[in-house]
């Protein structure tokens, strides 16, 4: 792959961005289907046609943000510009990928037909200021032909340039310095062809060209392709070193390029694909550029946004912060409409009033960046029941939900894809103390799709549909549920509640799920138990999976397994040193009663399996009539028995409790009690 350089450095420098994140879904429904997702088929995927081509004002780059790996911002690159449109002056906040230099401000200074270059980085070892320096020969047309380029040791490095008559460089040639020598070929205002010549060694690069217009005033293509040697990459790209291309590039050396645009047809952002994602954005201004540096505000006010241009610039000119000390911002009562995925950057925290997605805008509301976080809090996130292309809220750094919060009307209807509302990336963290996430659709996670850290202390999550899993824990994804509630959930496929996939993490002290449609949960991988938590359905476990139990357990939990497991397999066992007592088998039921259960040493396993058919045992079975008041003992616990009339229609249906008892009232009848083909018949008068 071709590589980008700055200025004054020796080093190559290469950006990376991993924009999605591979997942793996294994489920094994009641279907016995197991369906495998990739979420990088729904993490923006970014329009490519070119939407506009109205004319507007000439635009000047203001601002490009550069990512490493992870989606994470480490530059800005700030522009300004003399009367003539040329740029005297870059400023960059934060380093270049695998740079050790950060925070360069690079001046340029054109007197007559000399430039003089003058840059100041800071060495992120060392932290001192490192100067570096050139001094450039002008032709006629204000383009470099000589130079000399000193760094802080006193390295130097001599190069010249030659130009066709319309300003087009035919020739590059370092004077020995490195031993390189270009050569370029033209063909309708674009570049051809380059020839590189190092020492013995010679490459032809050829390059292809979309129909788009090059209408920036960089050369976004130069940017990306290092056609004139690595000190003088910045010169090049402002346009110092000739004219640009006409058209941007599509491909070279194997290396490609997408675009996204603006209504006008400006760049806004750059990616570039090999065996690894190069990725720029792009910001404008009519005409003029803003002081990257303003004088700070002496008695600064918290940011009252009215619109999303607004919301975007306060989140830009907010400190970066801390998670702890975060920039508050907030949101009108009537909200804001979001045109296009918001990135946060910054530590931030957004309170009061909406933000709606607006019906251009399939793609994220909100994108959390590696290394900062958002904190919401009395604030509605609508979804606006758009059929999305990605989930609403991205998290690759973290995101905290608290009271007052409410997440709804996110719609992601493609079949076997992740998330409607929250989709947290590996090495995200997702963290719920309060709010709801509600009304959302999405087949996979249609409240939150976790493959980082999920914490819920508080809040509830229901009233979501979708196709399996509310929440979905996958990819070694950790969810820890100490309080909140989860319940009245719909799905089509089987486990409305929380879906735990294999490597996966889910531990439950605190808490609540319930009412979900079909299971409560349904868990590839050991669950960790304890304490108060609460699961009043099903709790549905694949094979070889099983119940760590640490504190004593509160509630009842009721298990299953996709097969009916063999004699001696242990359902659950004590953990970090927690002994299971009488208590805790009391509160672990077999559903329908198929497995009978014990105490072994310190686990809980099976030891009957077959139909589970037990014959009503005439000495310790009981059926009492007073009144209407029906009282049966002696059937095995949690067990389900039906009640018919003498006519063969079902009247009731009932369950024992945990001492194999129940009570109920019928009218006067004769009646059948039904428990698993075998039938009682009683009066009541």
């Amino acid at each position: 792959m071709l590589q980008l350089s700055s200025i004054m450095n020796k080093l190559v420098i290469s950006f990376a961005l991993l924009i999605g994140f591979i997942v793996t879904v294994p489920y094994k429904a009641l279907s016995q289907k197991t369906l495998k997702l990739d979420l990088q088929k729904g993490i923006e995927k970014e329009n490519q046609s070119l939407r506009s081509s109205g004319k507007a004002a000439q635009k000047l780059v203001r601002r490009m943000d550069f990512y490493e790996e992870g989606e994470h911002k480490t530059m800005s690159m700030y522009f300004e510009y003399d009367a003539q449109g040329r740029v005297v002056k870059t400023i960059n906040k934060g380093y270049y990928y695998r740079n050790f230099f950060e925070n360069a401000e690079v001046l340029y200074n054109v007197n007559g037909k000399t430039l003089t270059v003058k840059s100041s980085p800071v060495n992120r070892l060392t932290k001192s200021e490192v100067g570096e320096s050139a001094v450039c020969e002008l032709n006629e047309m204000g383009y470099v032909e000589e130079a000399t380029c000193m760094d802080a040791e006193g390295f130097t490095q001599d190069f010249s340039l030659v130009y066709d008559e319309n300003g087009y460089p035919l020739t590059y040639d370092d004077a020995g310095s490195w031993g390189i020598y270009a050569e370029y070929s033209w063909v309708d205002g674009n570049l051809d062809k380059a020839n590189i010549k190092e020492g013995n060694r010679n490459t032809v690069y050829e390059y292809i060209y979309t129909a788009y217009e090059n209408k920036a005033n960089l050369d976004f293509n130069r940017m990306f392709v290092q056609s004139f040697g690595e000190w003088n990459l910045q010169m090049d790209f402002l346009g110092y070193f000739g004219k640009k291309d006409k058209k941007l590039l599509r491909g070279v050396d194997n290396v490609t390029f997408e675009y996204t645009f603006d209504e006008d047809g400006y760049v806004t952002k750059i990616k570039s694909s090999d065996d690894a994602v190069c990725t720029a954005e792009v910001f404008y201004d009519e005409g003029t550029v803003p002081d990257p540096n303003p004088d700070p505000d002496p008695d600064p006010t918290p940011s009252n946004p009215t619109t999303e241009e607004e919301l975007e610039g306060a989140i830009d000119n907010a400190p970066e912060g801390s998670e702890d000390s975060p920039t508050e911002i907030f949101i009108p009562s009537d909200g804001i409409t979001l045109e296009k995925p918001l990135d946060i950057n910054k530590h931030i925290r957004l309170k009061g009033g909406k933000l709606i997605r607006s019906n251009d805008n399939p793609y994220a509301m909100l994108r959390i960046r590696s290394g900062y976080s958002l904190e919401l809090e009395d604030i509605t996130i609508d979804g606006n029941v758009l059929r999305q292309k990605d989930g609403t809220l991205i998290v690759y750094g973290k995101l905290k939900l608290k009271d007052g919060v409410s997440i709804k009307n996110c719609y992601r209807s493609e079949a076997d894809s992740p998330s409607g509302a929250i989709c947290v990336a590996r090495g995200g963290v997702l963290t719920m103390n309060g709010g709801t996430i509600s009304g959302n659709t999405g087949a996979y996670g249609s409240a939150v799709y976790n493959e980082g850290t999920f914490t819920m202390t508080d809040g509830e999550i229901s009233a979501n549909s979708g196709q399996i899993g509310t929440v979905v824990n996958n990819a070694g994804g950790e969810f820890i549920m100490t309080g909140g509630r989860i319940s009245s959930n719909k799905v089509t496929d089987g486990c409305g509640g929380v879906f735990v996939s294999d490597n996966c993490t889910f531990t439950m002290t605190g808490g609540e799920i319930s009412g979900n449609e079909d299971c409560d949960l349904y868990t590839w991988s050991d669950l960790q138990i304890g304490g108060s938590a609460k699961v009043s359905g099903l709790t549905l476990l694949n094979d070889g999976n099983r119940l760590l139990v640490n504190p004593a357990l509160r509630n009842n939990w009721q298990i299953s397994y996709v097969d009916t497991p063999p004699a001696g397999t242990i359902v659950a066992t004590g953990r970090s040193g927690y002994r299971l007592a009488a208590t805790d088998l009391q509160k672990i039921i077999y559903y329908n009663n198929v497995c009978q259960l014990k105490l072994s040493d310190n686990n809980i396993v099976t030891y009957q399996t077959g139909t589970g058919v037990d014959e009503i045992n005439a000495v310790s079975f009981h059926l009492s009539v007073s009144d209407n008041r029906i009282q049966v003992e002696g059937l095995p616990v949690r067990t389900p028995f039906t009640i018919y009339g003498i006519d063969g229609r079902a009247v009731s249906t009932h369950t024992t409790d945990n001492s194999g008892q129940c009570s109920f009232f019928l009218e006067s009848g004769i009646y059948l009690l039904n428990y698993k083909d075998q039938t009682k018949k009683f009066l009541v008068k």
